[in-house]
């Protein structure tokens, strides 16, 4: 090929170099149809730490509806549960008592008297079908194993239960003592020494002999099946959902907060008894405090021991017939009973939450759940504009 001369290469230099033609532009991934769209991937990731009112969100598969499902379900089963106890134990009750069952009120059967065994035996039993409702409620609604329900270590920690029993004891005896002095000191003379003279009651130790054994047996797992129902599964629905809500606004961090949570259940706690305003009043912050020291603590151990050993104490006065009643009273509250329960139930959350916190107690979990991202084409990288011609200076020197 014979050598170009000078003119002929600067003219050669100012033409563009013809470039092959371009492919075509594919759409863009947004302007495709549904249907051509990448599928969303599923994948498993970890969450942030939760707390014991949050804990349903660290259910593998959570979805918002299923502490719905799970509350309307153990529902459900708590009622069929009693229906099929009730037909095994009215005819019981009705030949323990030698009457006819067809006679028998449902306010005979609740009805918590130590001097009548039987009525005691299914008011418990009754309350006791709570656990395997609460439980079966979970699983059938998808969220997994009901553990979560006790504790972020998805069981019951013992050893808590154990370092919780002493202080529950000495609030008892701190409520008892104080509340009955304040009303010895507040009362008439006249009425104190009215109520020393009065008649005896008809006492069959024989009947308190198995009302205590039926107490003994019963009242934890009565307890612990209420905490489970009211602190637990009430608990972690209303947390769940709440969770939820956004934390730019004052109103989304009110709600994330674990303060409706607690409160919601003790309401409906308080307002399942049948006392008078004095003791709902009693009831409903035991209820607060038993809800605020399992959101600190991470579980519900420190609210069974106190639920527990109340119980306990509460139904062995009743056995003994101590202050001549043996059964539960609507109006055994006062404003001195309310104060006294204040002073005990607050001194144990004192107690309890520094013993916690000095000894490391584990109050926050991580799970891994599974959640959706939408995937990303993987294709060659097309150009997604008009192509300007390359000049030869740009592809790196003159055309030989």
């Amino acid at each position: 090929m014979p050598p170009l001369s000078a003119q002929q290469q600067q003219q050669q230099q100012q033409q563009p170099t013809t470039l092959p033609p371009q492919a075509p532009v594919p759409p863009h991934p947004s302007a495709q149809p549904v249907w051509a769209r990448p599928a969303p991937v599923v994948v498993w990731q970890a969450t942030p730490e939760l707390e014991y009112h949050q804990l349903l969100r660290g259910a593998a598969r959570y979805r918002w509806w299923k502490p719905l499902l799970a509350l309307l379900l153990g529902t459900l089963y708590f009622l069929t549960f009693s229906v099929v106890f009730s037909l095994i134990a009215v005819p019981i009750y009705a030949i323990a008592t030698g009457g006819d069952f067809t006679e028998i009120s449902v306010d005979e059967l609740i009805a918590l008297d130590t001097q009548n065994p039987a009525s005691l035996f299914i008011a418990l039993g009754s309350i006791i079908l709570m656990i395997p409702s609460a439980m079966l409620g979970m699983l059938s609604a998808g969220l997994g194993s009901p553990r979560r329900l006790w504790s972020v270590a998805l069981k019951i920690r013992w050893r808590w239960i154990a370092r919780t029993l002493l202080p529950a004891f000495i609030a008892l005896v701190l409520m008892n003592v104080i509340g009955i002095a304040l009303a010895i000191a507040t009362s008439d003379p006249a009425e104190l020494e009215a109520s020393a003279t009065s008649e005896p009651l008809d006492y069959k130790v024989n009947l308190a002999l198995i009302s205590l054994i039926l107490v003994i047996v019963l009242v934890p797992l009565q307890a612990a099946a209420e905490e489970l129902v009211f602190r637990g599964a009430l608990m972690q629905a209303l947390g769940a959902w709440f969770s939820g809500a956004s934390d730019r606004t004052a109103f989304g961090r009110a709600l994330r907060s674990p303060w409706l949570p607690i409160l919601l259940p003790s309401v409906g706690f308080a307002l399942m008894h049948i006392y008078d305003v004095w003791g709902l009043l009693a009831v409903g912050l035991m209820g607060a405090v038993c809800a605020w020291l399992t959101w600190r603590t991470g579980g519900l151990e420190a609210a069974i021991s106190i639920h527990v050993v109340n119980n306990l104490v509460v139904f062995m006065l009743m056995t003994a017939a101590f202050g001549g009643e043996t059964g539960q009273s609507a109006d055994a509250g006062s404003p001195w009973s309310l104060i006294a329960t204040a002073v005990g139930l607050l001194g144990y959350a004192w107690w309890v939450d520094r013993d916690f916190g000095r000894r490391d107690g584990r109050r926050t979990r991580i799970d891994v759940v599974q959640a959706t991202v939408r995937q990303q084409p993987n294709g060659p990288q097309y150009p997604t504009g008009p192509q300007q011609p390359i000049m030869p200076q740009q592809m790196g020197g003159p055309v030989a």
